[in-house]
């Protein structure tokens, strides 16, 4: 079981930080660049997002579907599985929004995705002095952190560290 790659969002849908691991096709041979990329990812979240909120069947005051939701406004989309990866989804009450792309045998990853935003994010990057809310950043304390904390959940392996770092 492995990840594939991380992608954090601001509220306003800037990628602030990205991560790969192991990516087979490059981003030349999908979205062009790695801003497209994270443009096509954010708002590919942000529509099954608001499809979910539009959908959901125990809301009766439903927004109307495209309509912009409050933060944890309506159902919650958590994840979706293709035949080759697995999207793991979580929006947190500040706005940050986490993507991490597993394999597709990974398990509900909401609780592991809360811990890294609780116990990483927050810890190496909130409360570093230096960082500019919203904006993105590079930290190496981060970097270790964040592969620690996946190797430690068994989604990360030791050769998948060493591939990203060459």
């Amino acid at each position: 079981m492995g990840c594939f790659n991380v992608y954090i969002f601001n509220r306003q849908g800037t990628c602030i930080y990205y991560h790969e691991w192991f990516r087979p096709k490059s981003v030349k041979q999908g979205a062009g660049t790695l801003q497209d990329d994270q443009k096509q990812m954010f708002g590919l979240f942000w529509t099954l997002s608001n499809f979910c909120a539009t959908m959901d069947p125990k809301d009766q005051n439903k927004p109307q579907l495209g309509t912009p939701r409050k933060i944890g406004q309506g159902c919650k989309f958590r994840s979706f599985t293709t035949n080759s990866y697995k999207c793991n989804f979580l929006e947190v009450p500040s706005g940050i929004k986490l993507v991490l792309n597993t394999h597709r045998e990974a398990p509900d990853l909401t609780d592991v995705l809360q811990a890294l935003y609780d116990d990483i994010f927050v810890e190496y990057v909130v409360k570093n002095p230096l960082y500019v809310p919203g904006q993105p950043f590079q930290s190496e304390q981060f970097v270790n952190a964040l592969n620690a904390f996946l190797r430690q959940n068994g989604l990360l392996q030791q050769q998948q560290i060493m591939q990203a770092a060459a």
